[in-house]
């Protein structure tokens, strides 16, 4: 029989594997963190300074439009070849990990709703300030989720992204609604959540 103690260790262990597994690529490895891959990123990809506003709506529009069935096909044109992207589901330097990653959206029959709140734009870095409400089948049966982020992008001289990184609460997002998975992360949340008044 298997203790408690040794069931949570290894159900956590499973969830970080399966974390690691949809963080990284295997195809395309990167060696960092994604915090020290987007400070790197910082660096490596500087953006051009003056982007049109064309061009930001460009990109505004396809996030807003994420799982339609062109989802790929756009990515392939608004994403450099070598660039930074990590959504905190994906991390790759390579396009054509990136047009995958969004191709198969629509393959999986995701439905996703982004909503723009605000675009903050300061030389080469512009912040998207956003809302999603997504449905999507992680096993089984089909559920929602609704959460907020923010998208860093730059882009180079070409108007093309070379550098996107999202901001946002992956555990309620995504992993809380995965079987097993989202027993743990919710077990996690209530722990950090706020004793009642007088408690």
């Amino acid at each position: 029989m298997i203790h408690s103690r040794q069931l949570i260790r290894a159900l956590c262990l499973g969830c970080l594997t399966l974390c690691s597994a949809c963080a990284i690529n295997p195809a395309d490895p990167v060696t960092n963190s994604y915090p020290a891959a987007y400070r790197d990123a910082l660096s490596d990809f500087p953006g051009a300074a003056d982007v049109a506003p064309e061009t930001i709506a460009e990109f505004t529009n396809f996030l807003s439009e994420l799982g339609s069935p062109d989802s790929g096909e756009r990515a392939a044109q608004l994403y450099a070849a070598h660039l930074h992207f990590s959504d905190a589901l994906l991390l790759t330097n390579n396009r054509e990990v990136v047009v995958e990653h969004f191709a198969g959206l629509s393959d999986s029959g995701a439905s996703v709703d982004v909503t723009m709140h605000d675009i903050i734009t300061q030389q080469a870095d512009i912040y998207l300030i956003w809302s999603m409400q997504a449905r999507f089948r992680p096993v089984r049966r089909e559920v929602s989720s609704d959460t907020l982020g923010i998208t860093h992008i730059r882009f180079n001289d070409e108007n093309q992204v070379v550098l996107h990184q999202d901001f946002w609460d992956t555990g309620l997002g995504f992993y809380s609604h995965v079987p097993v998975l989202g027993s743990i992360v919710n077990a996690i949340a209530r722990r950090f959540d706020p004793a009642p008044d007088g408690q």
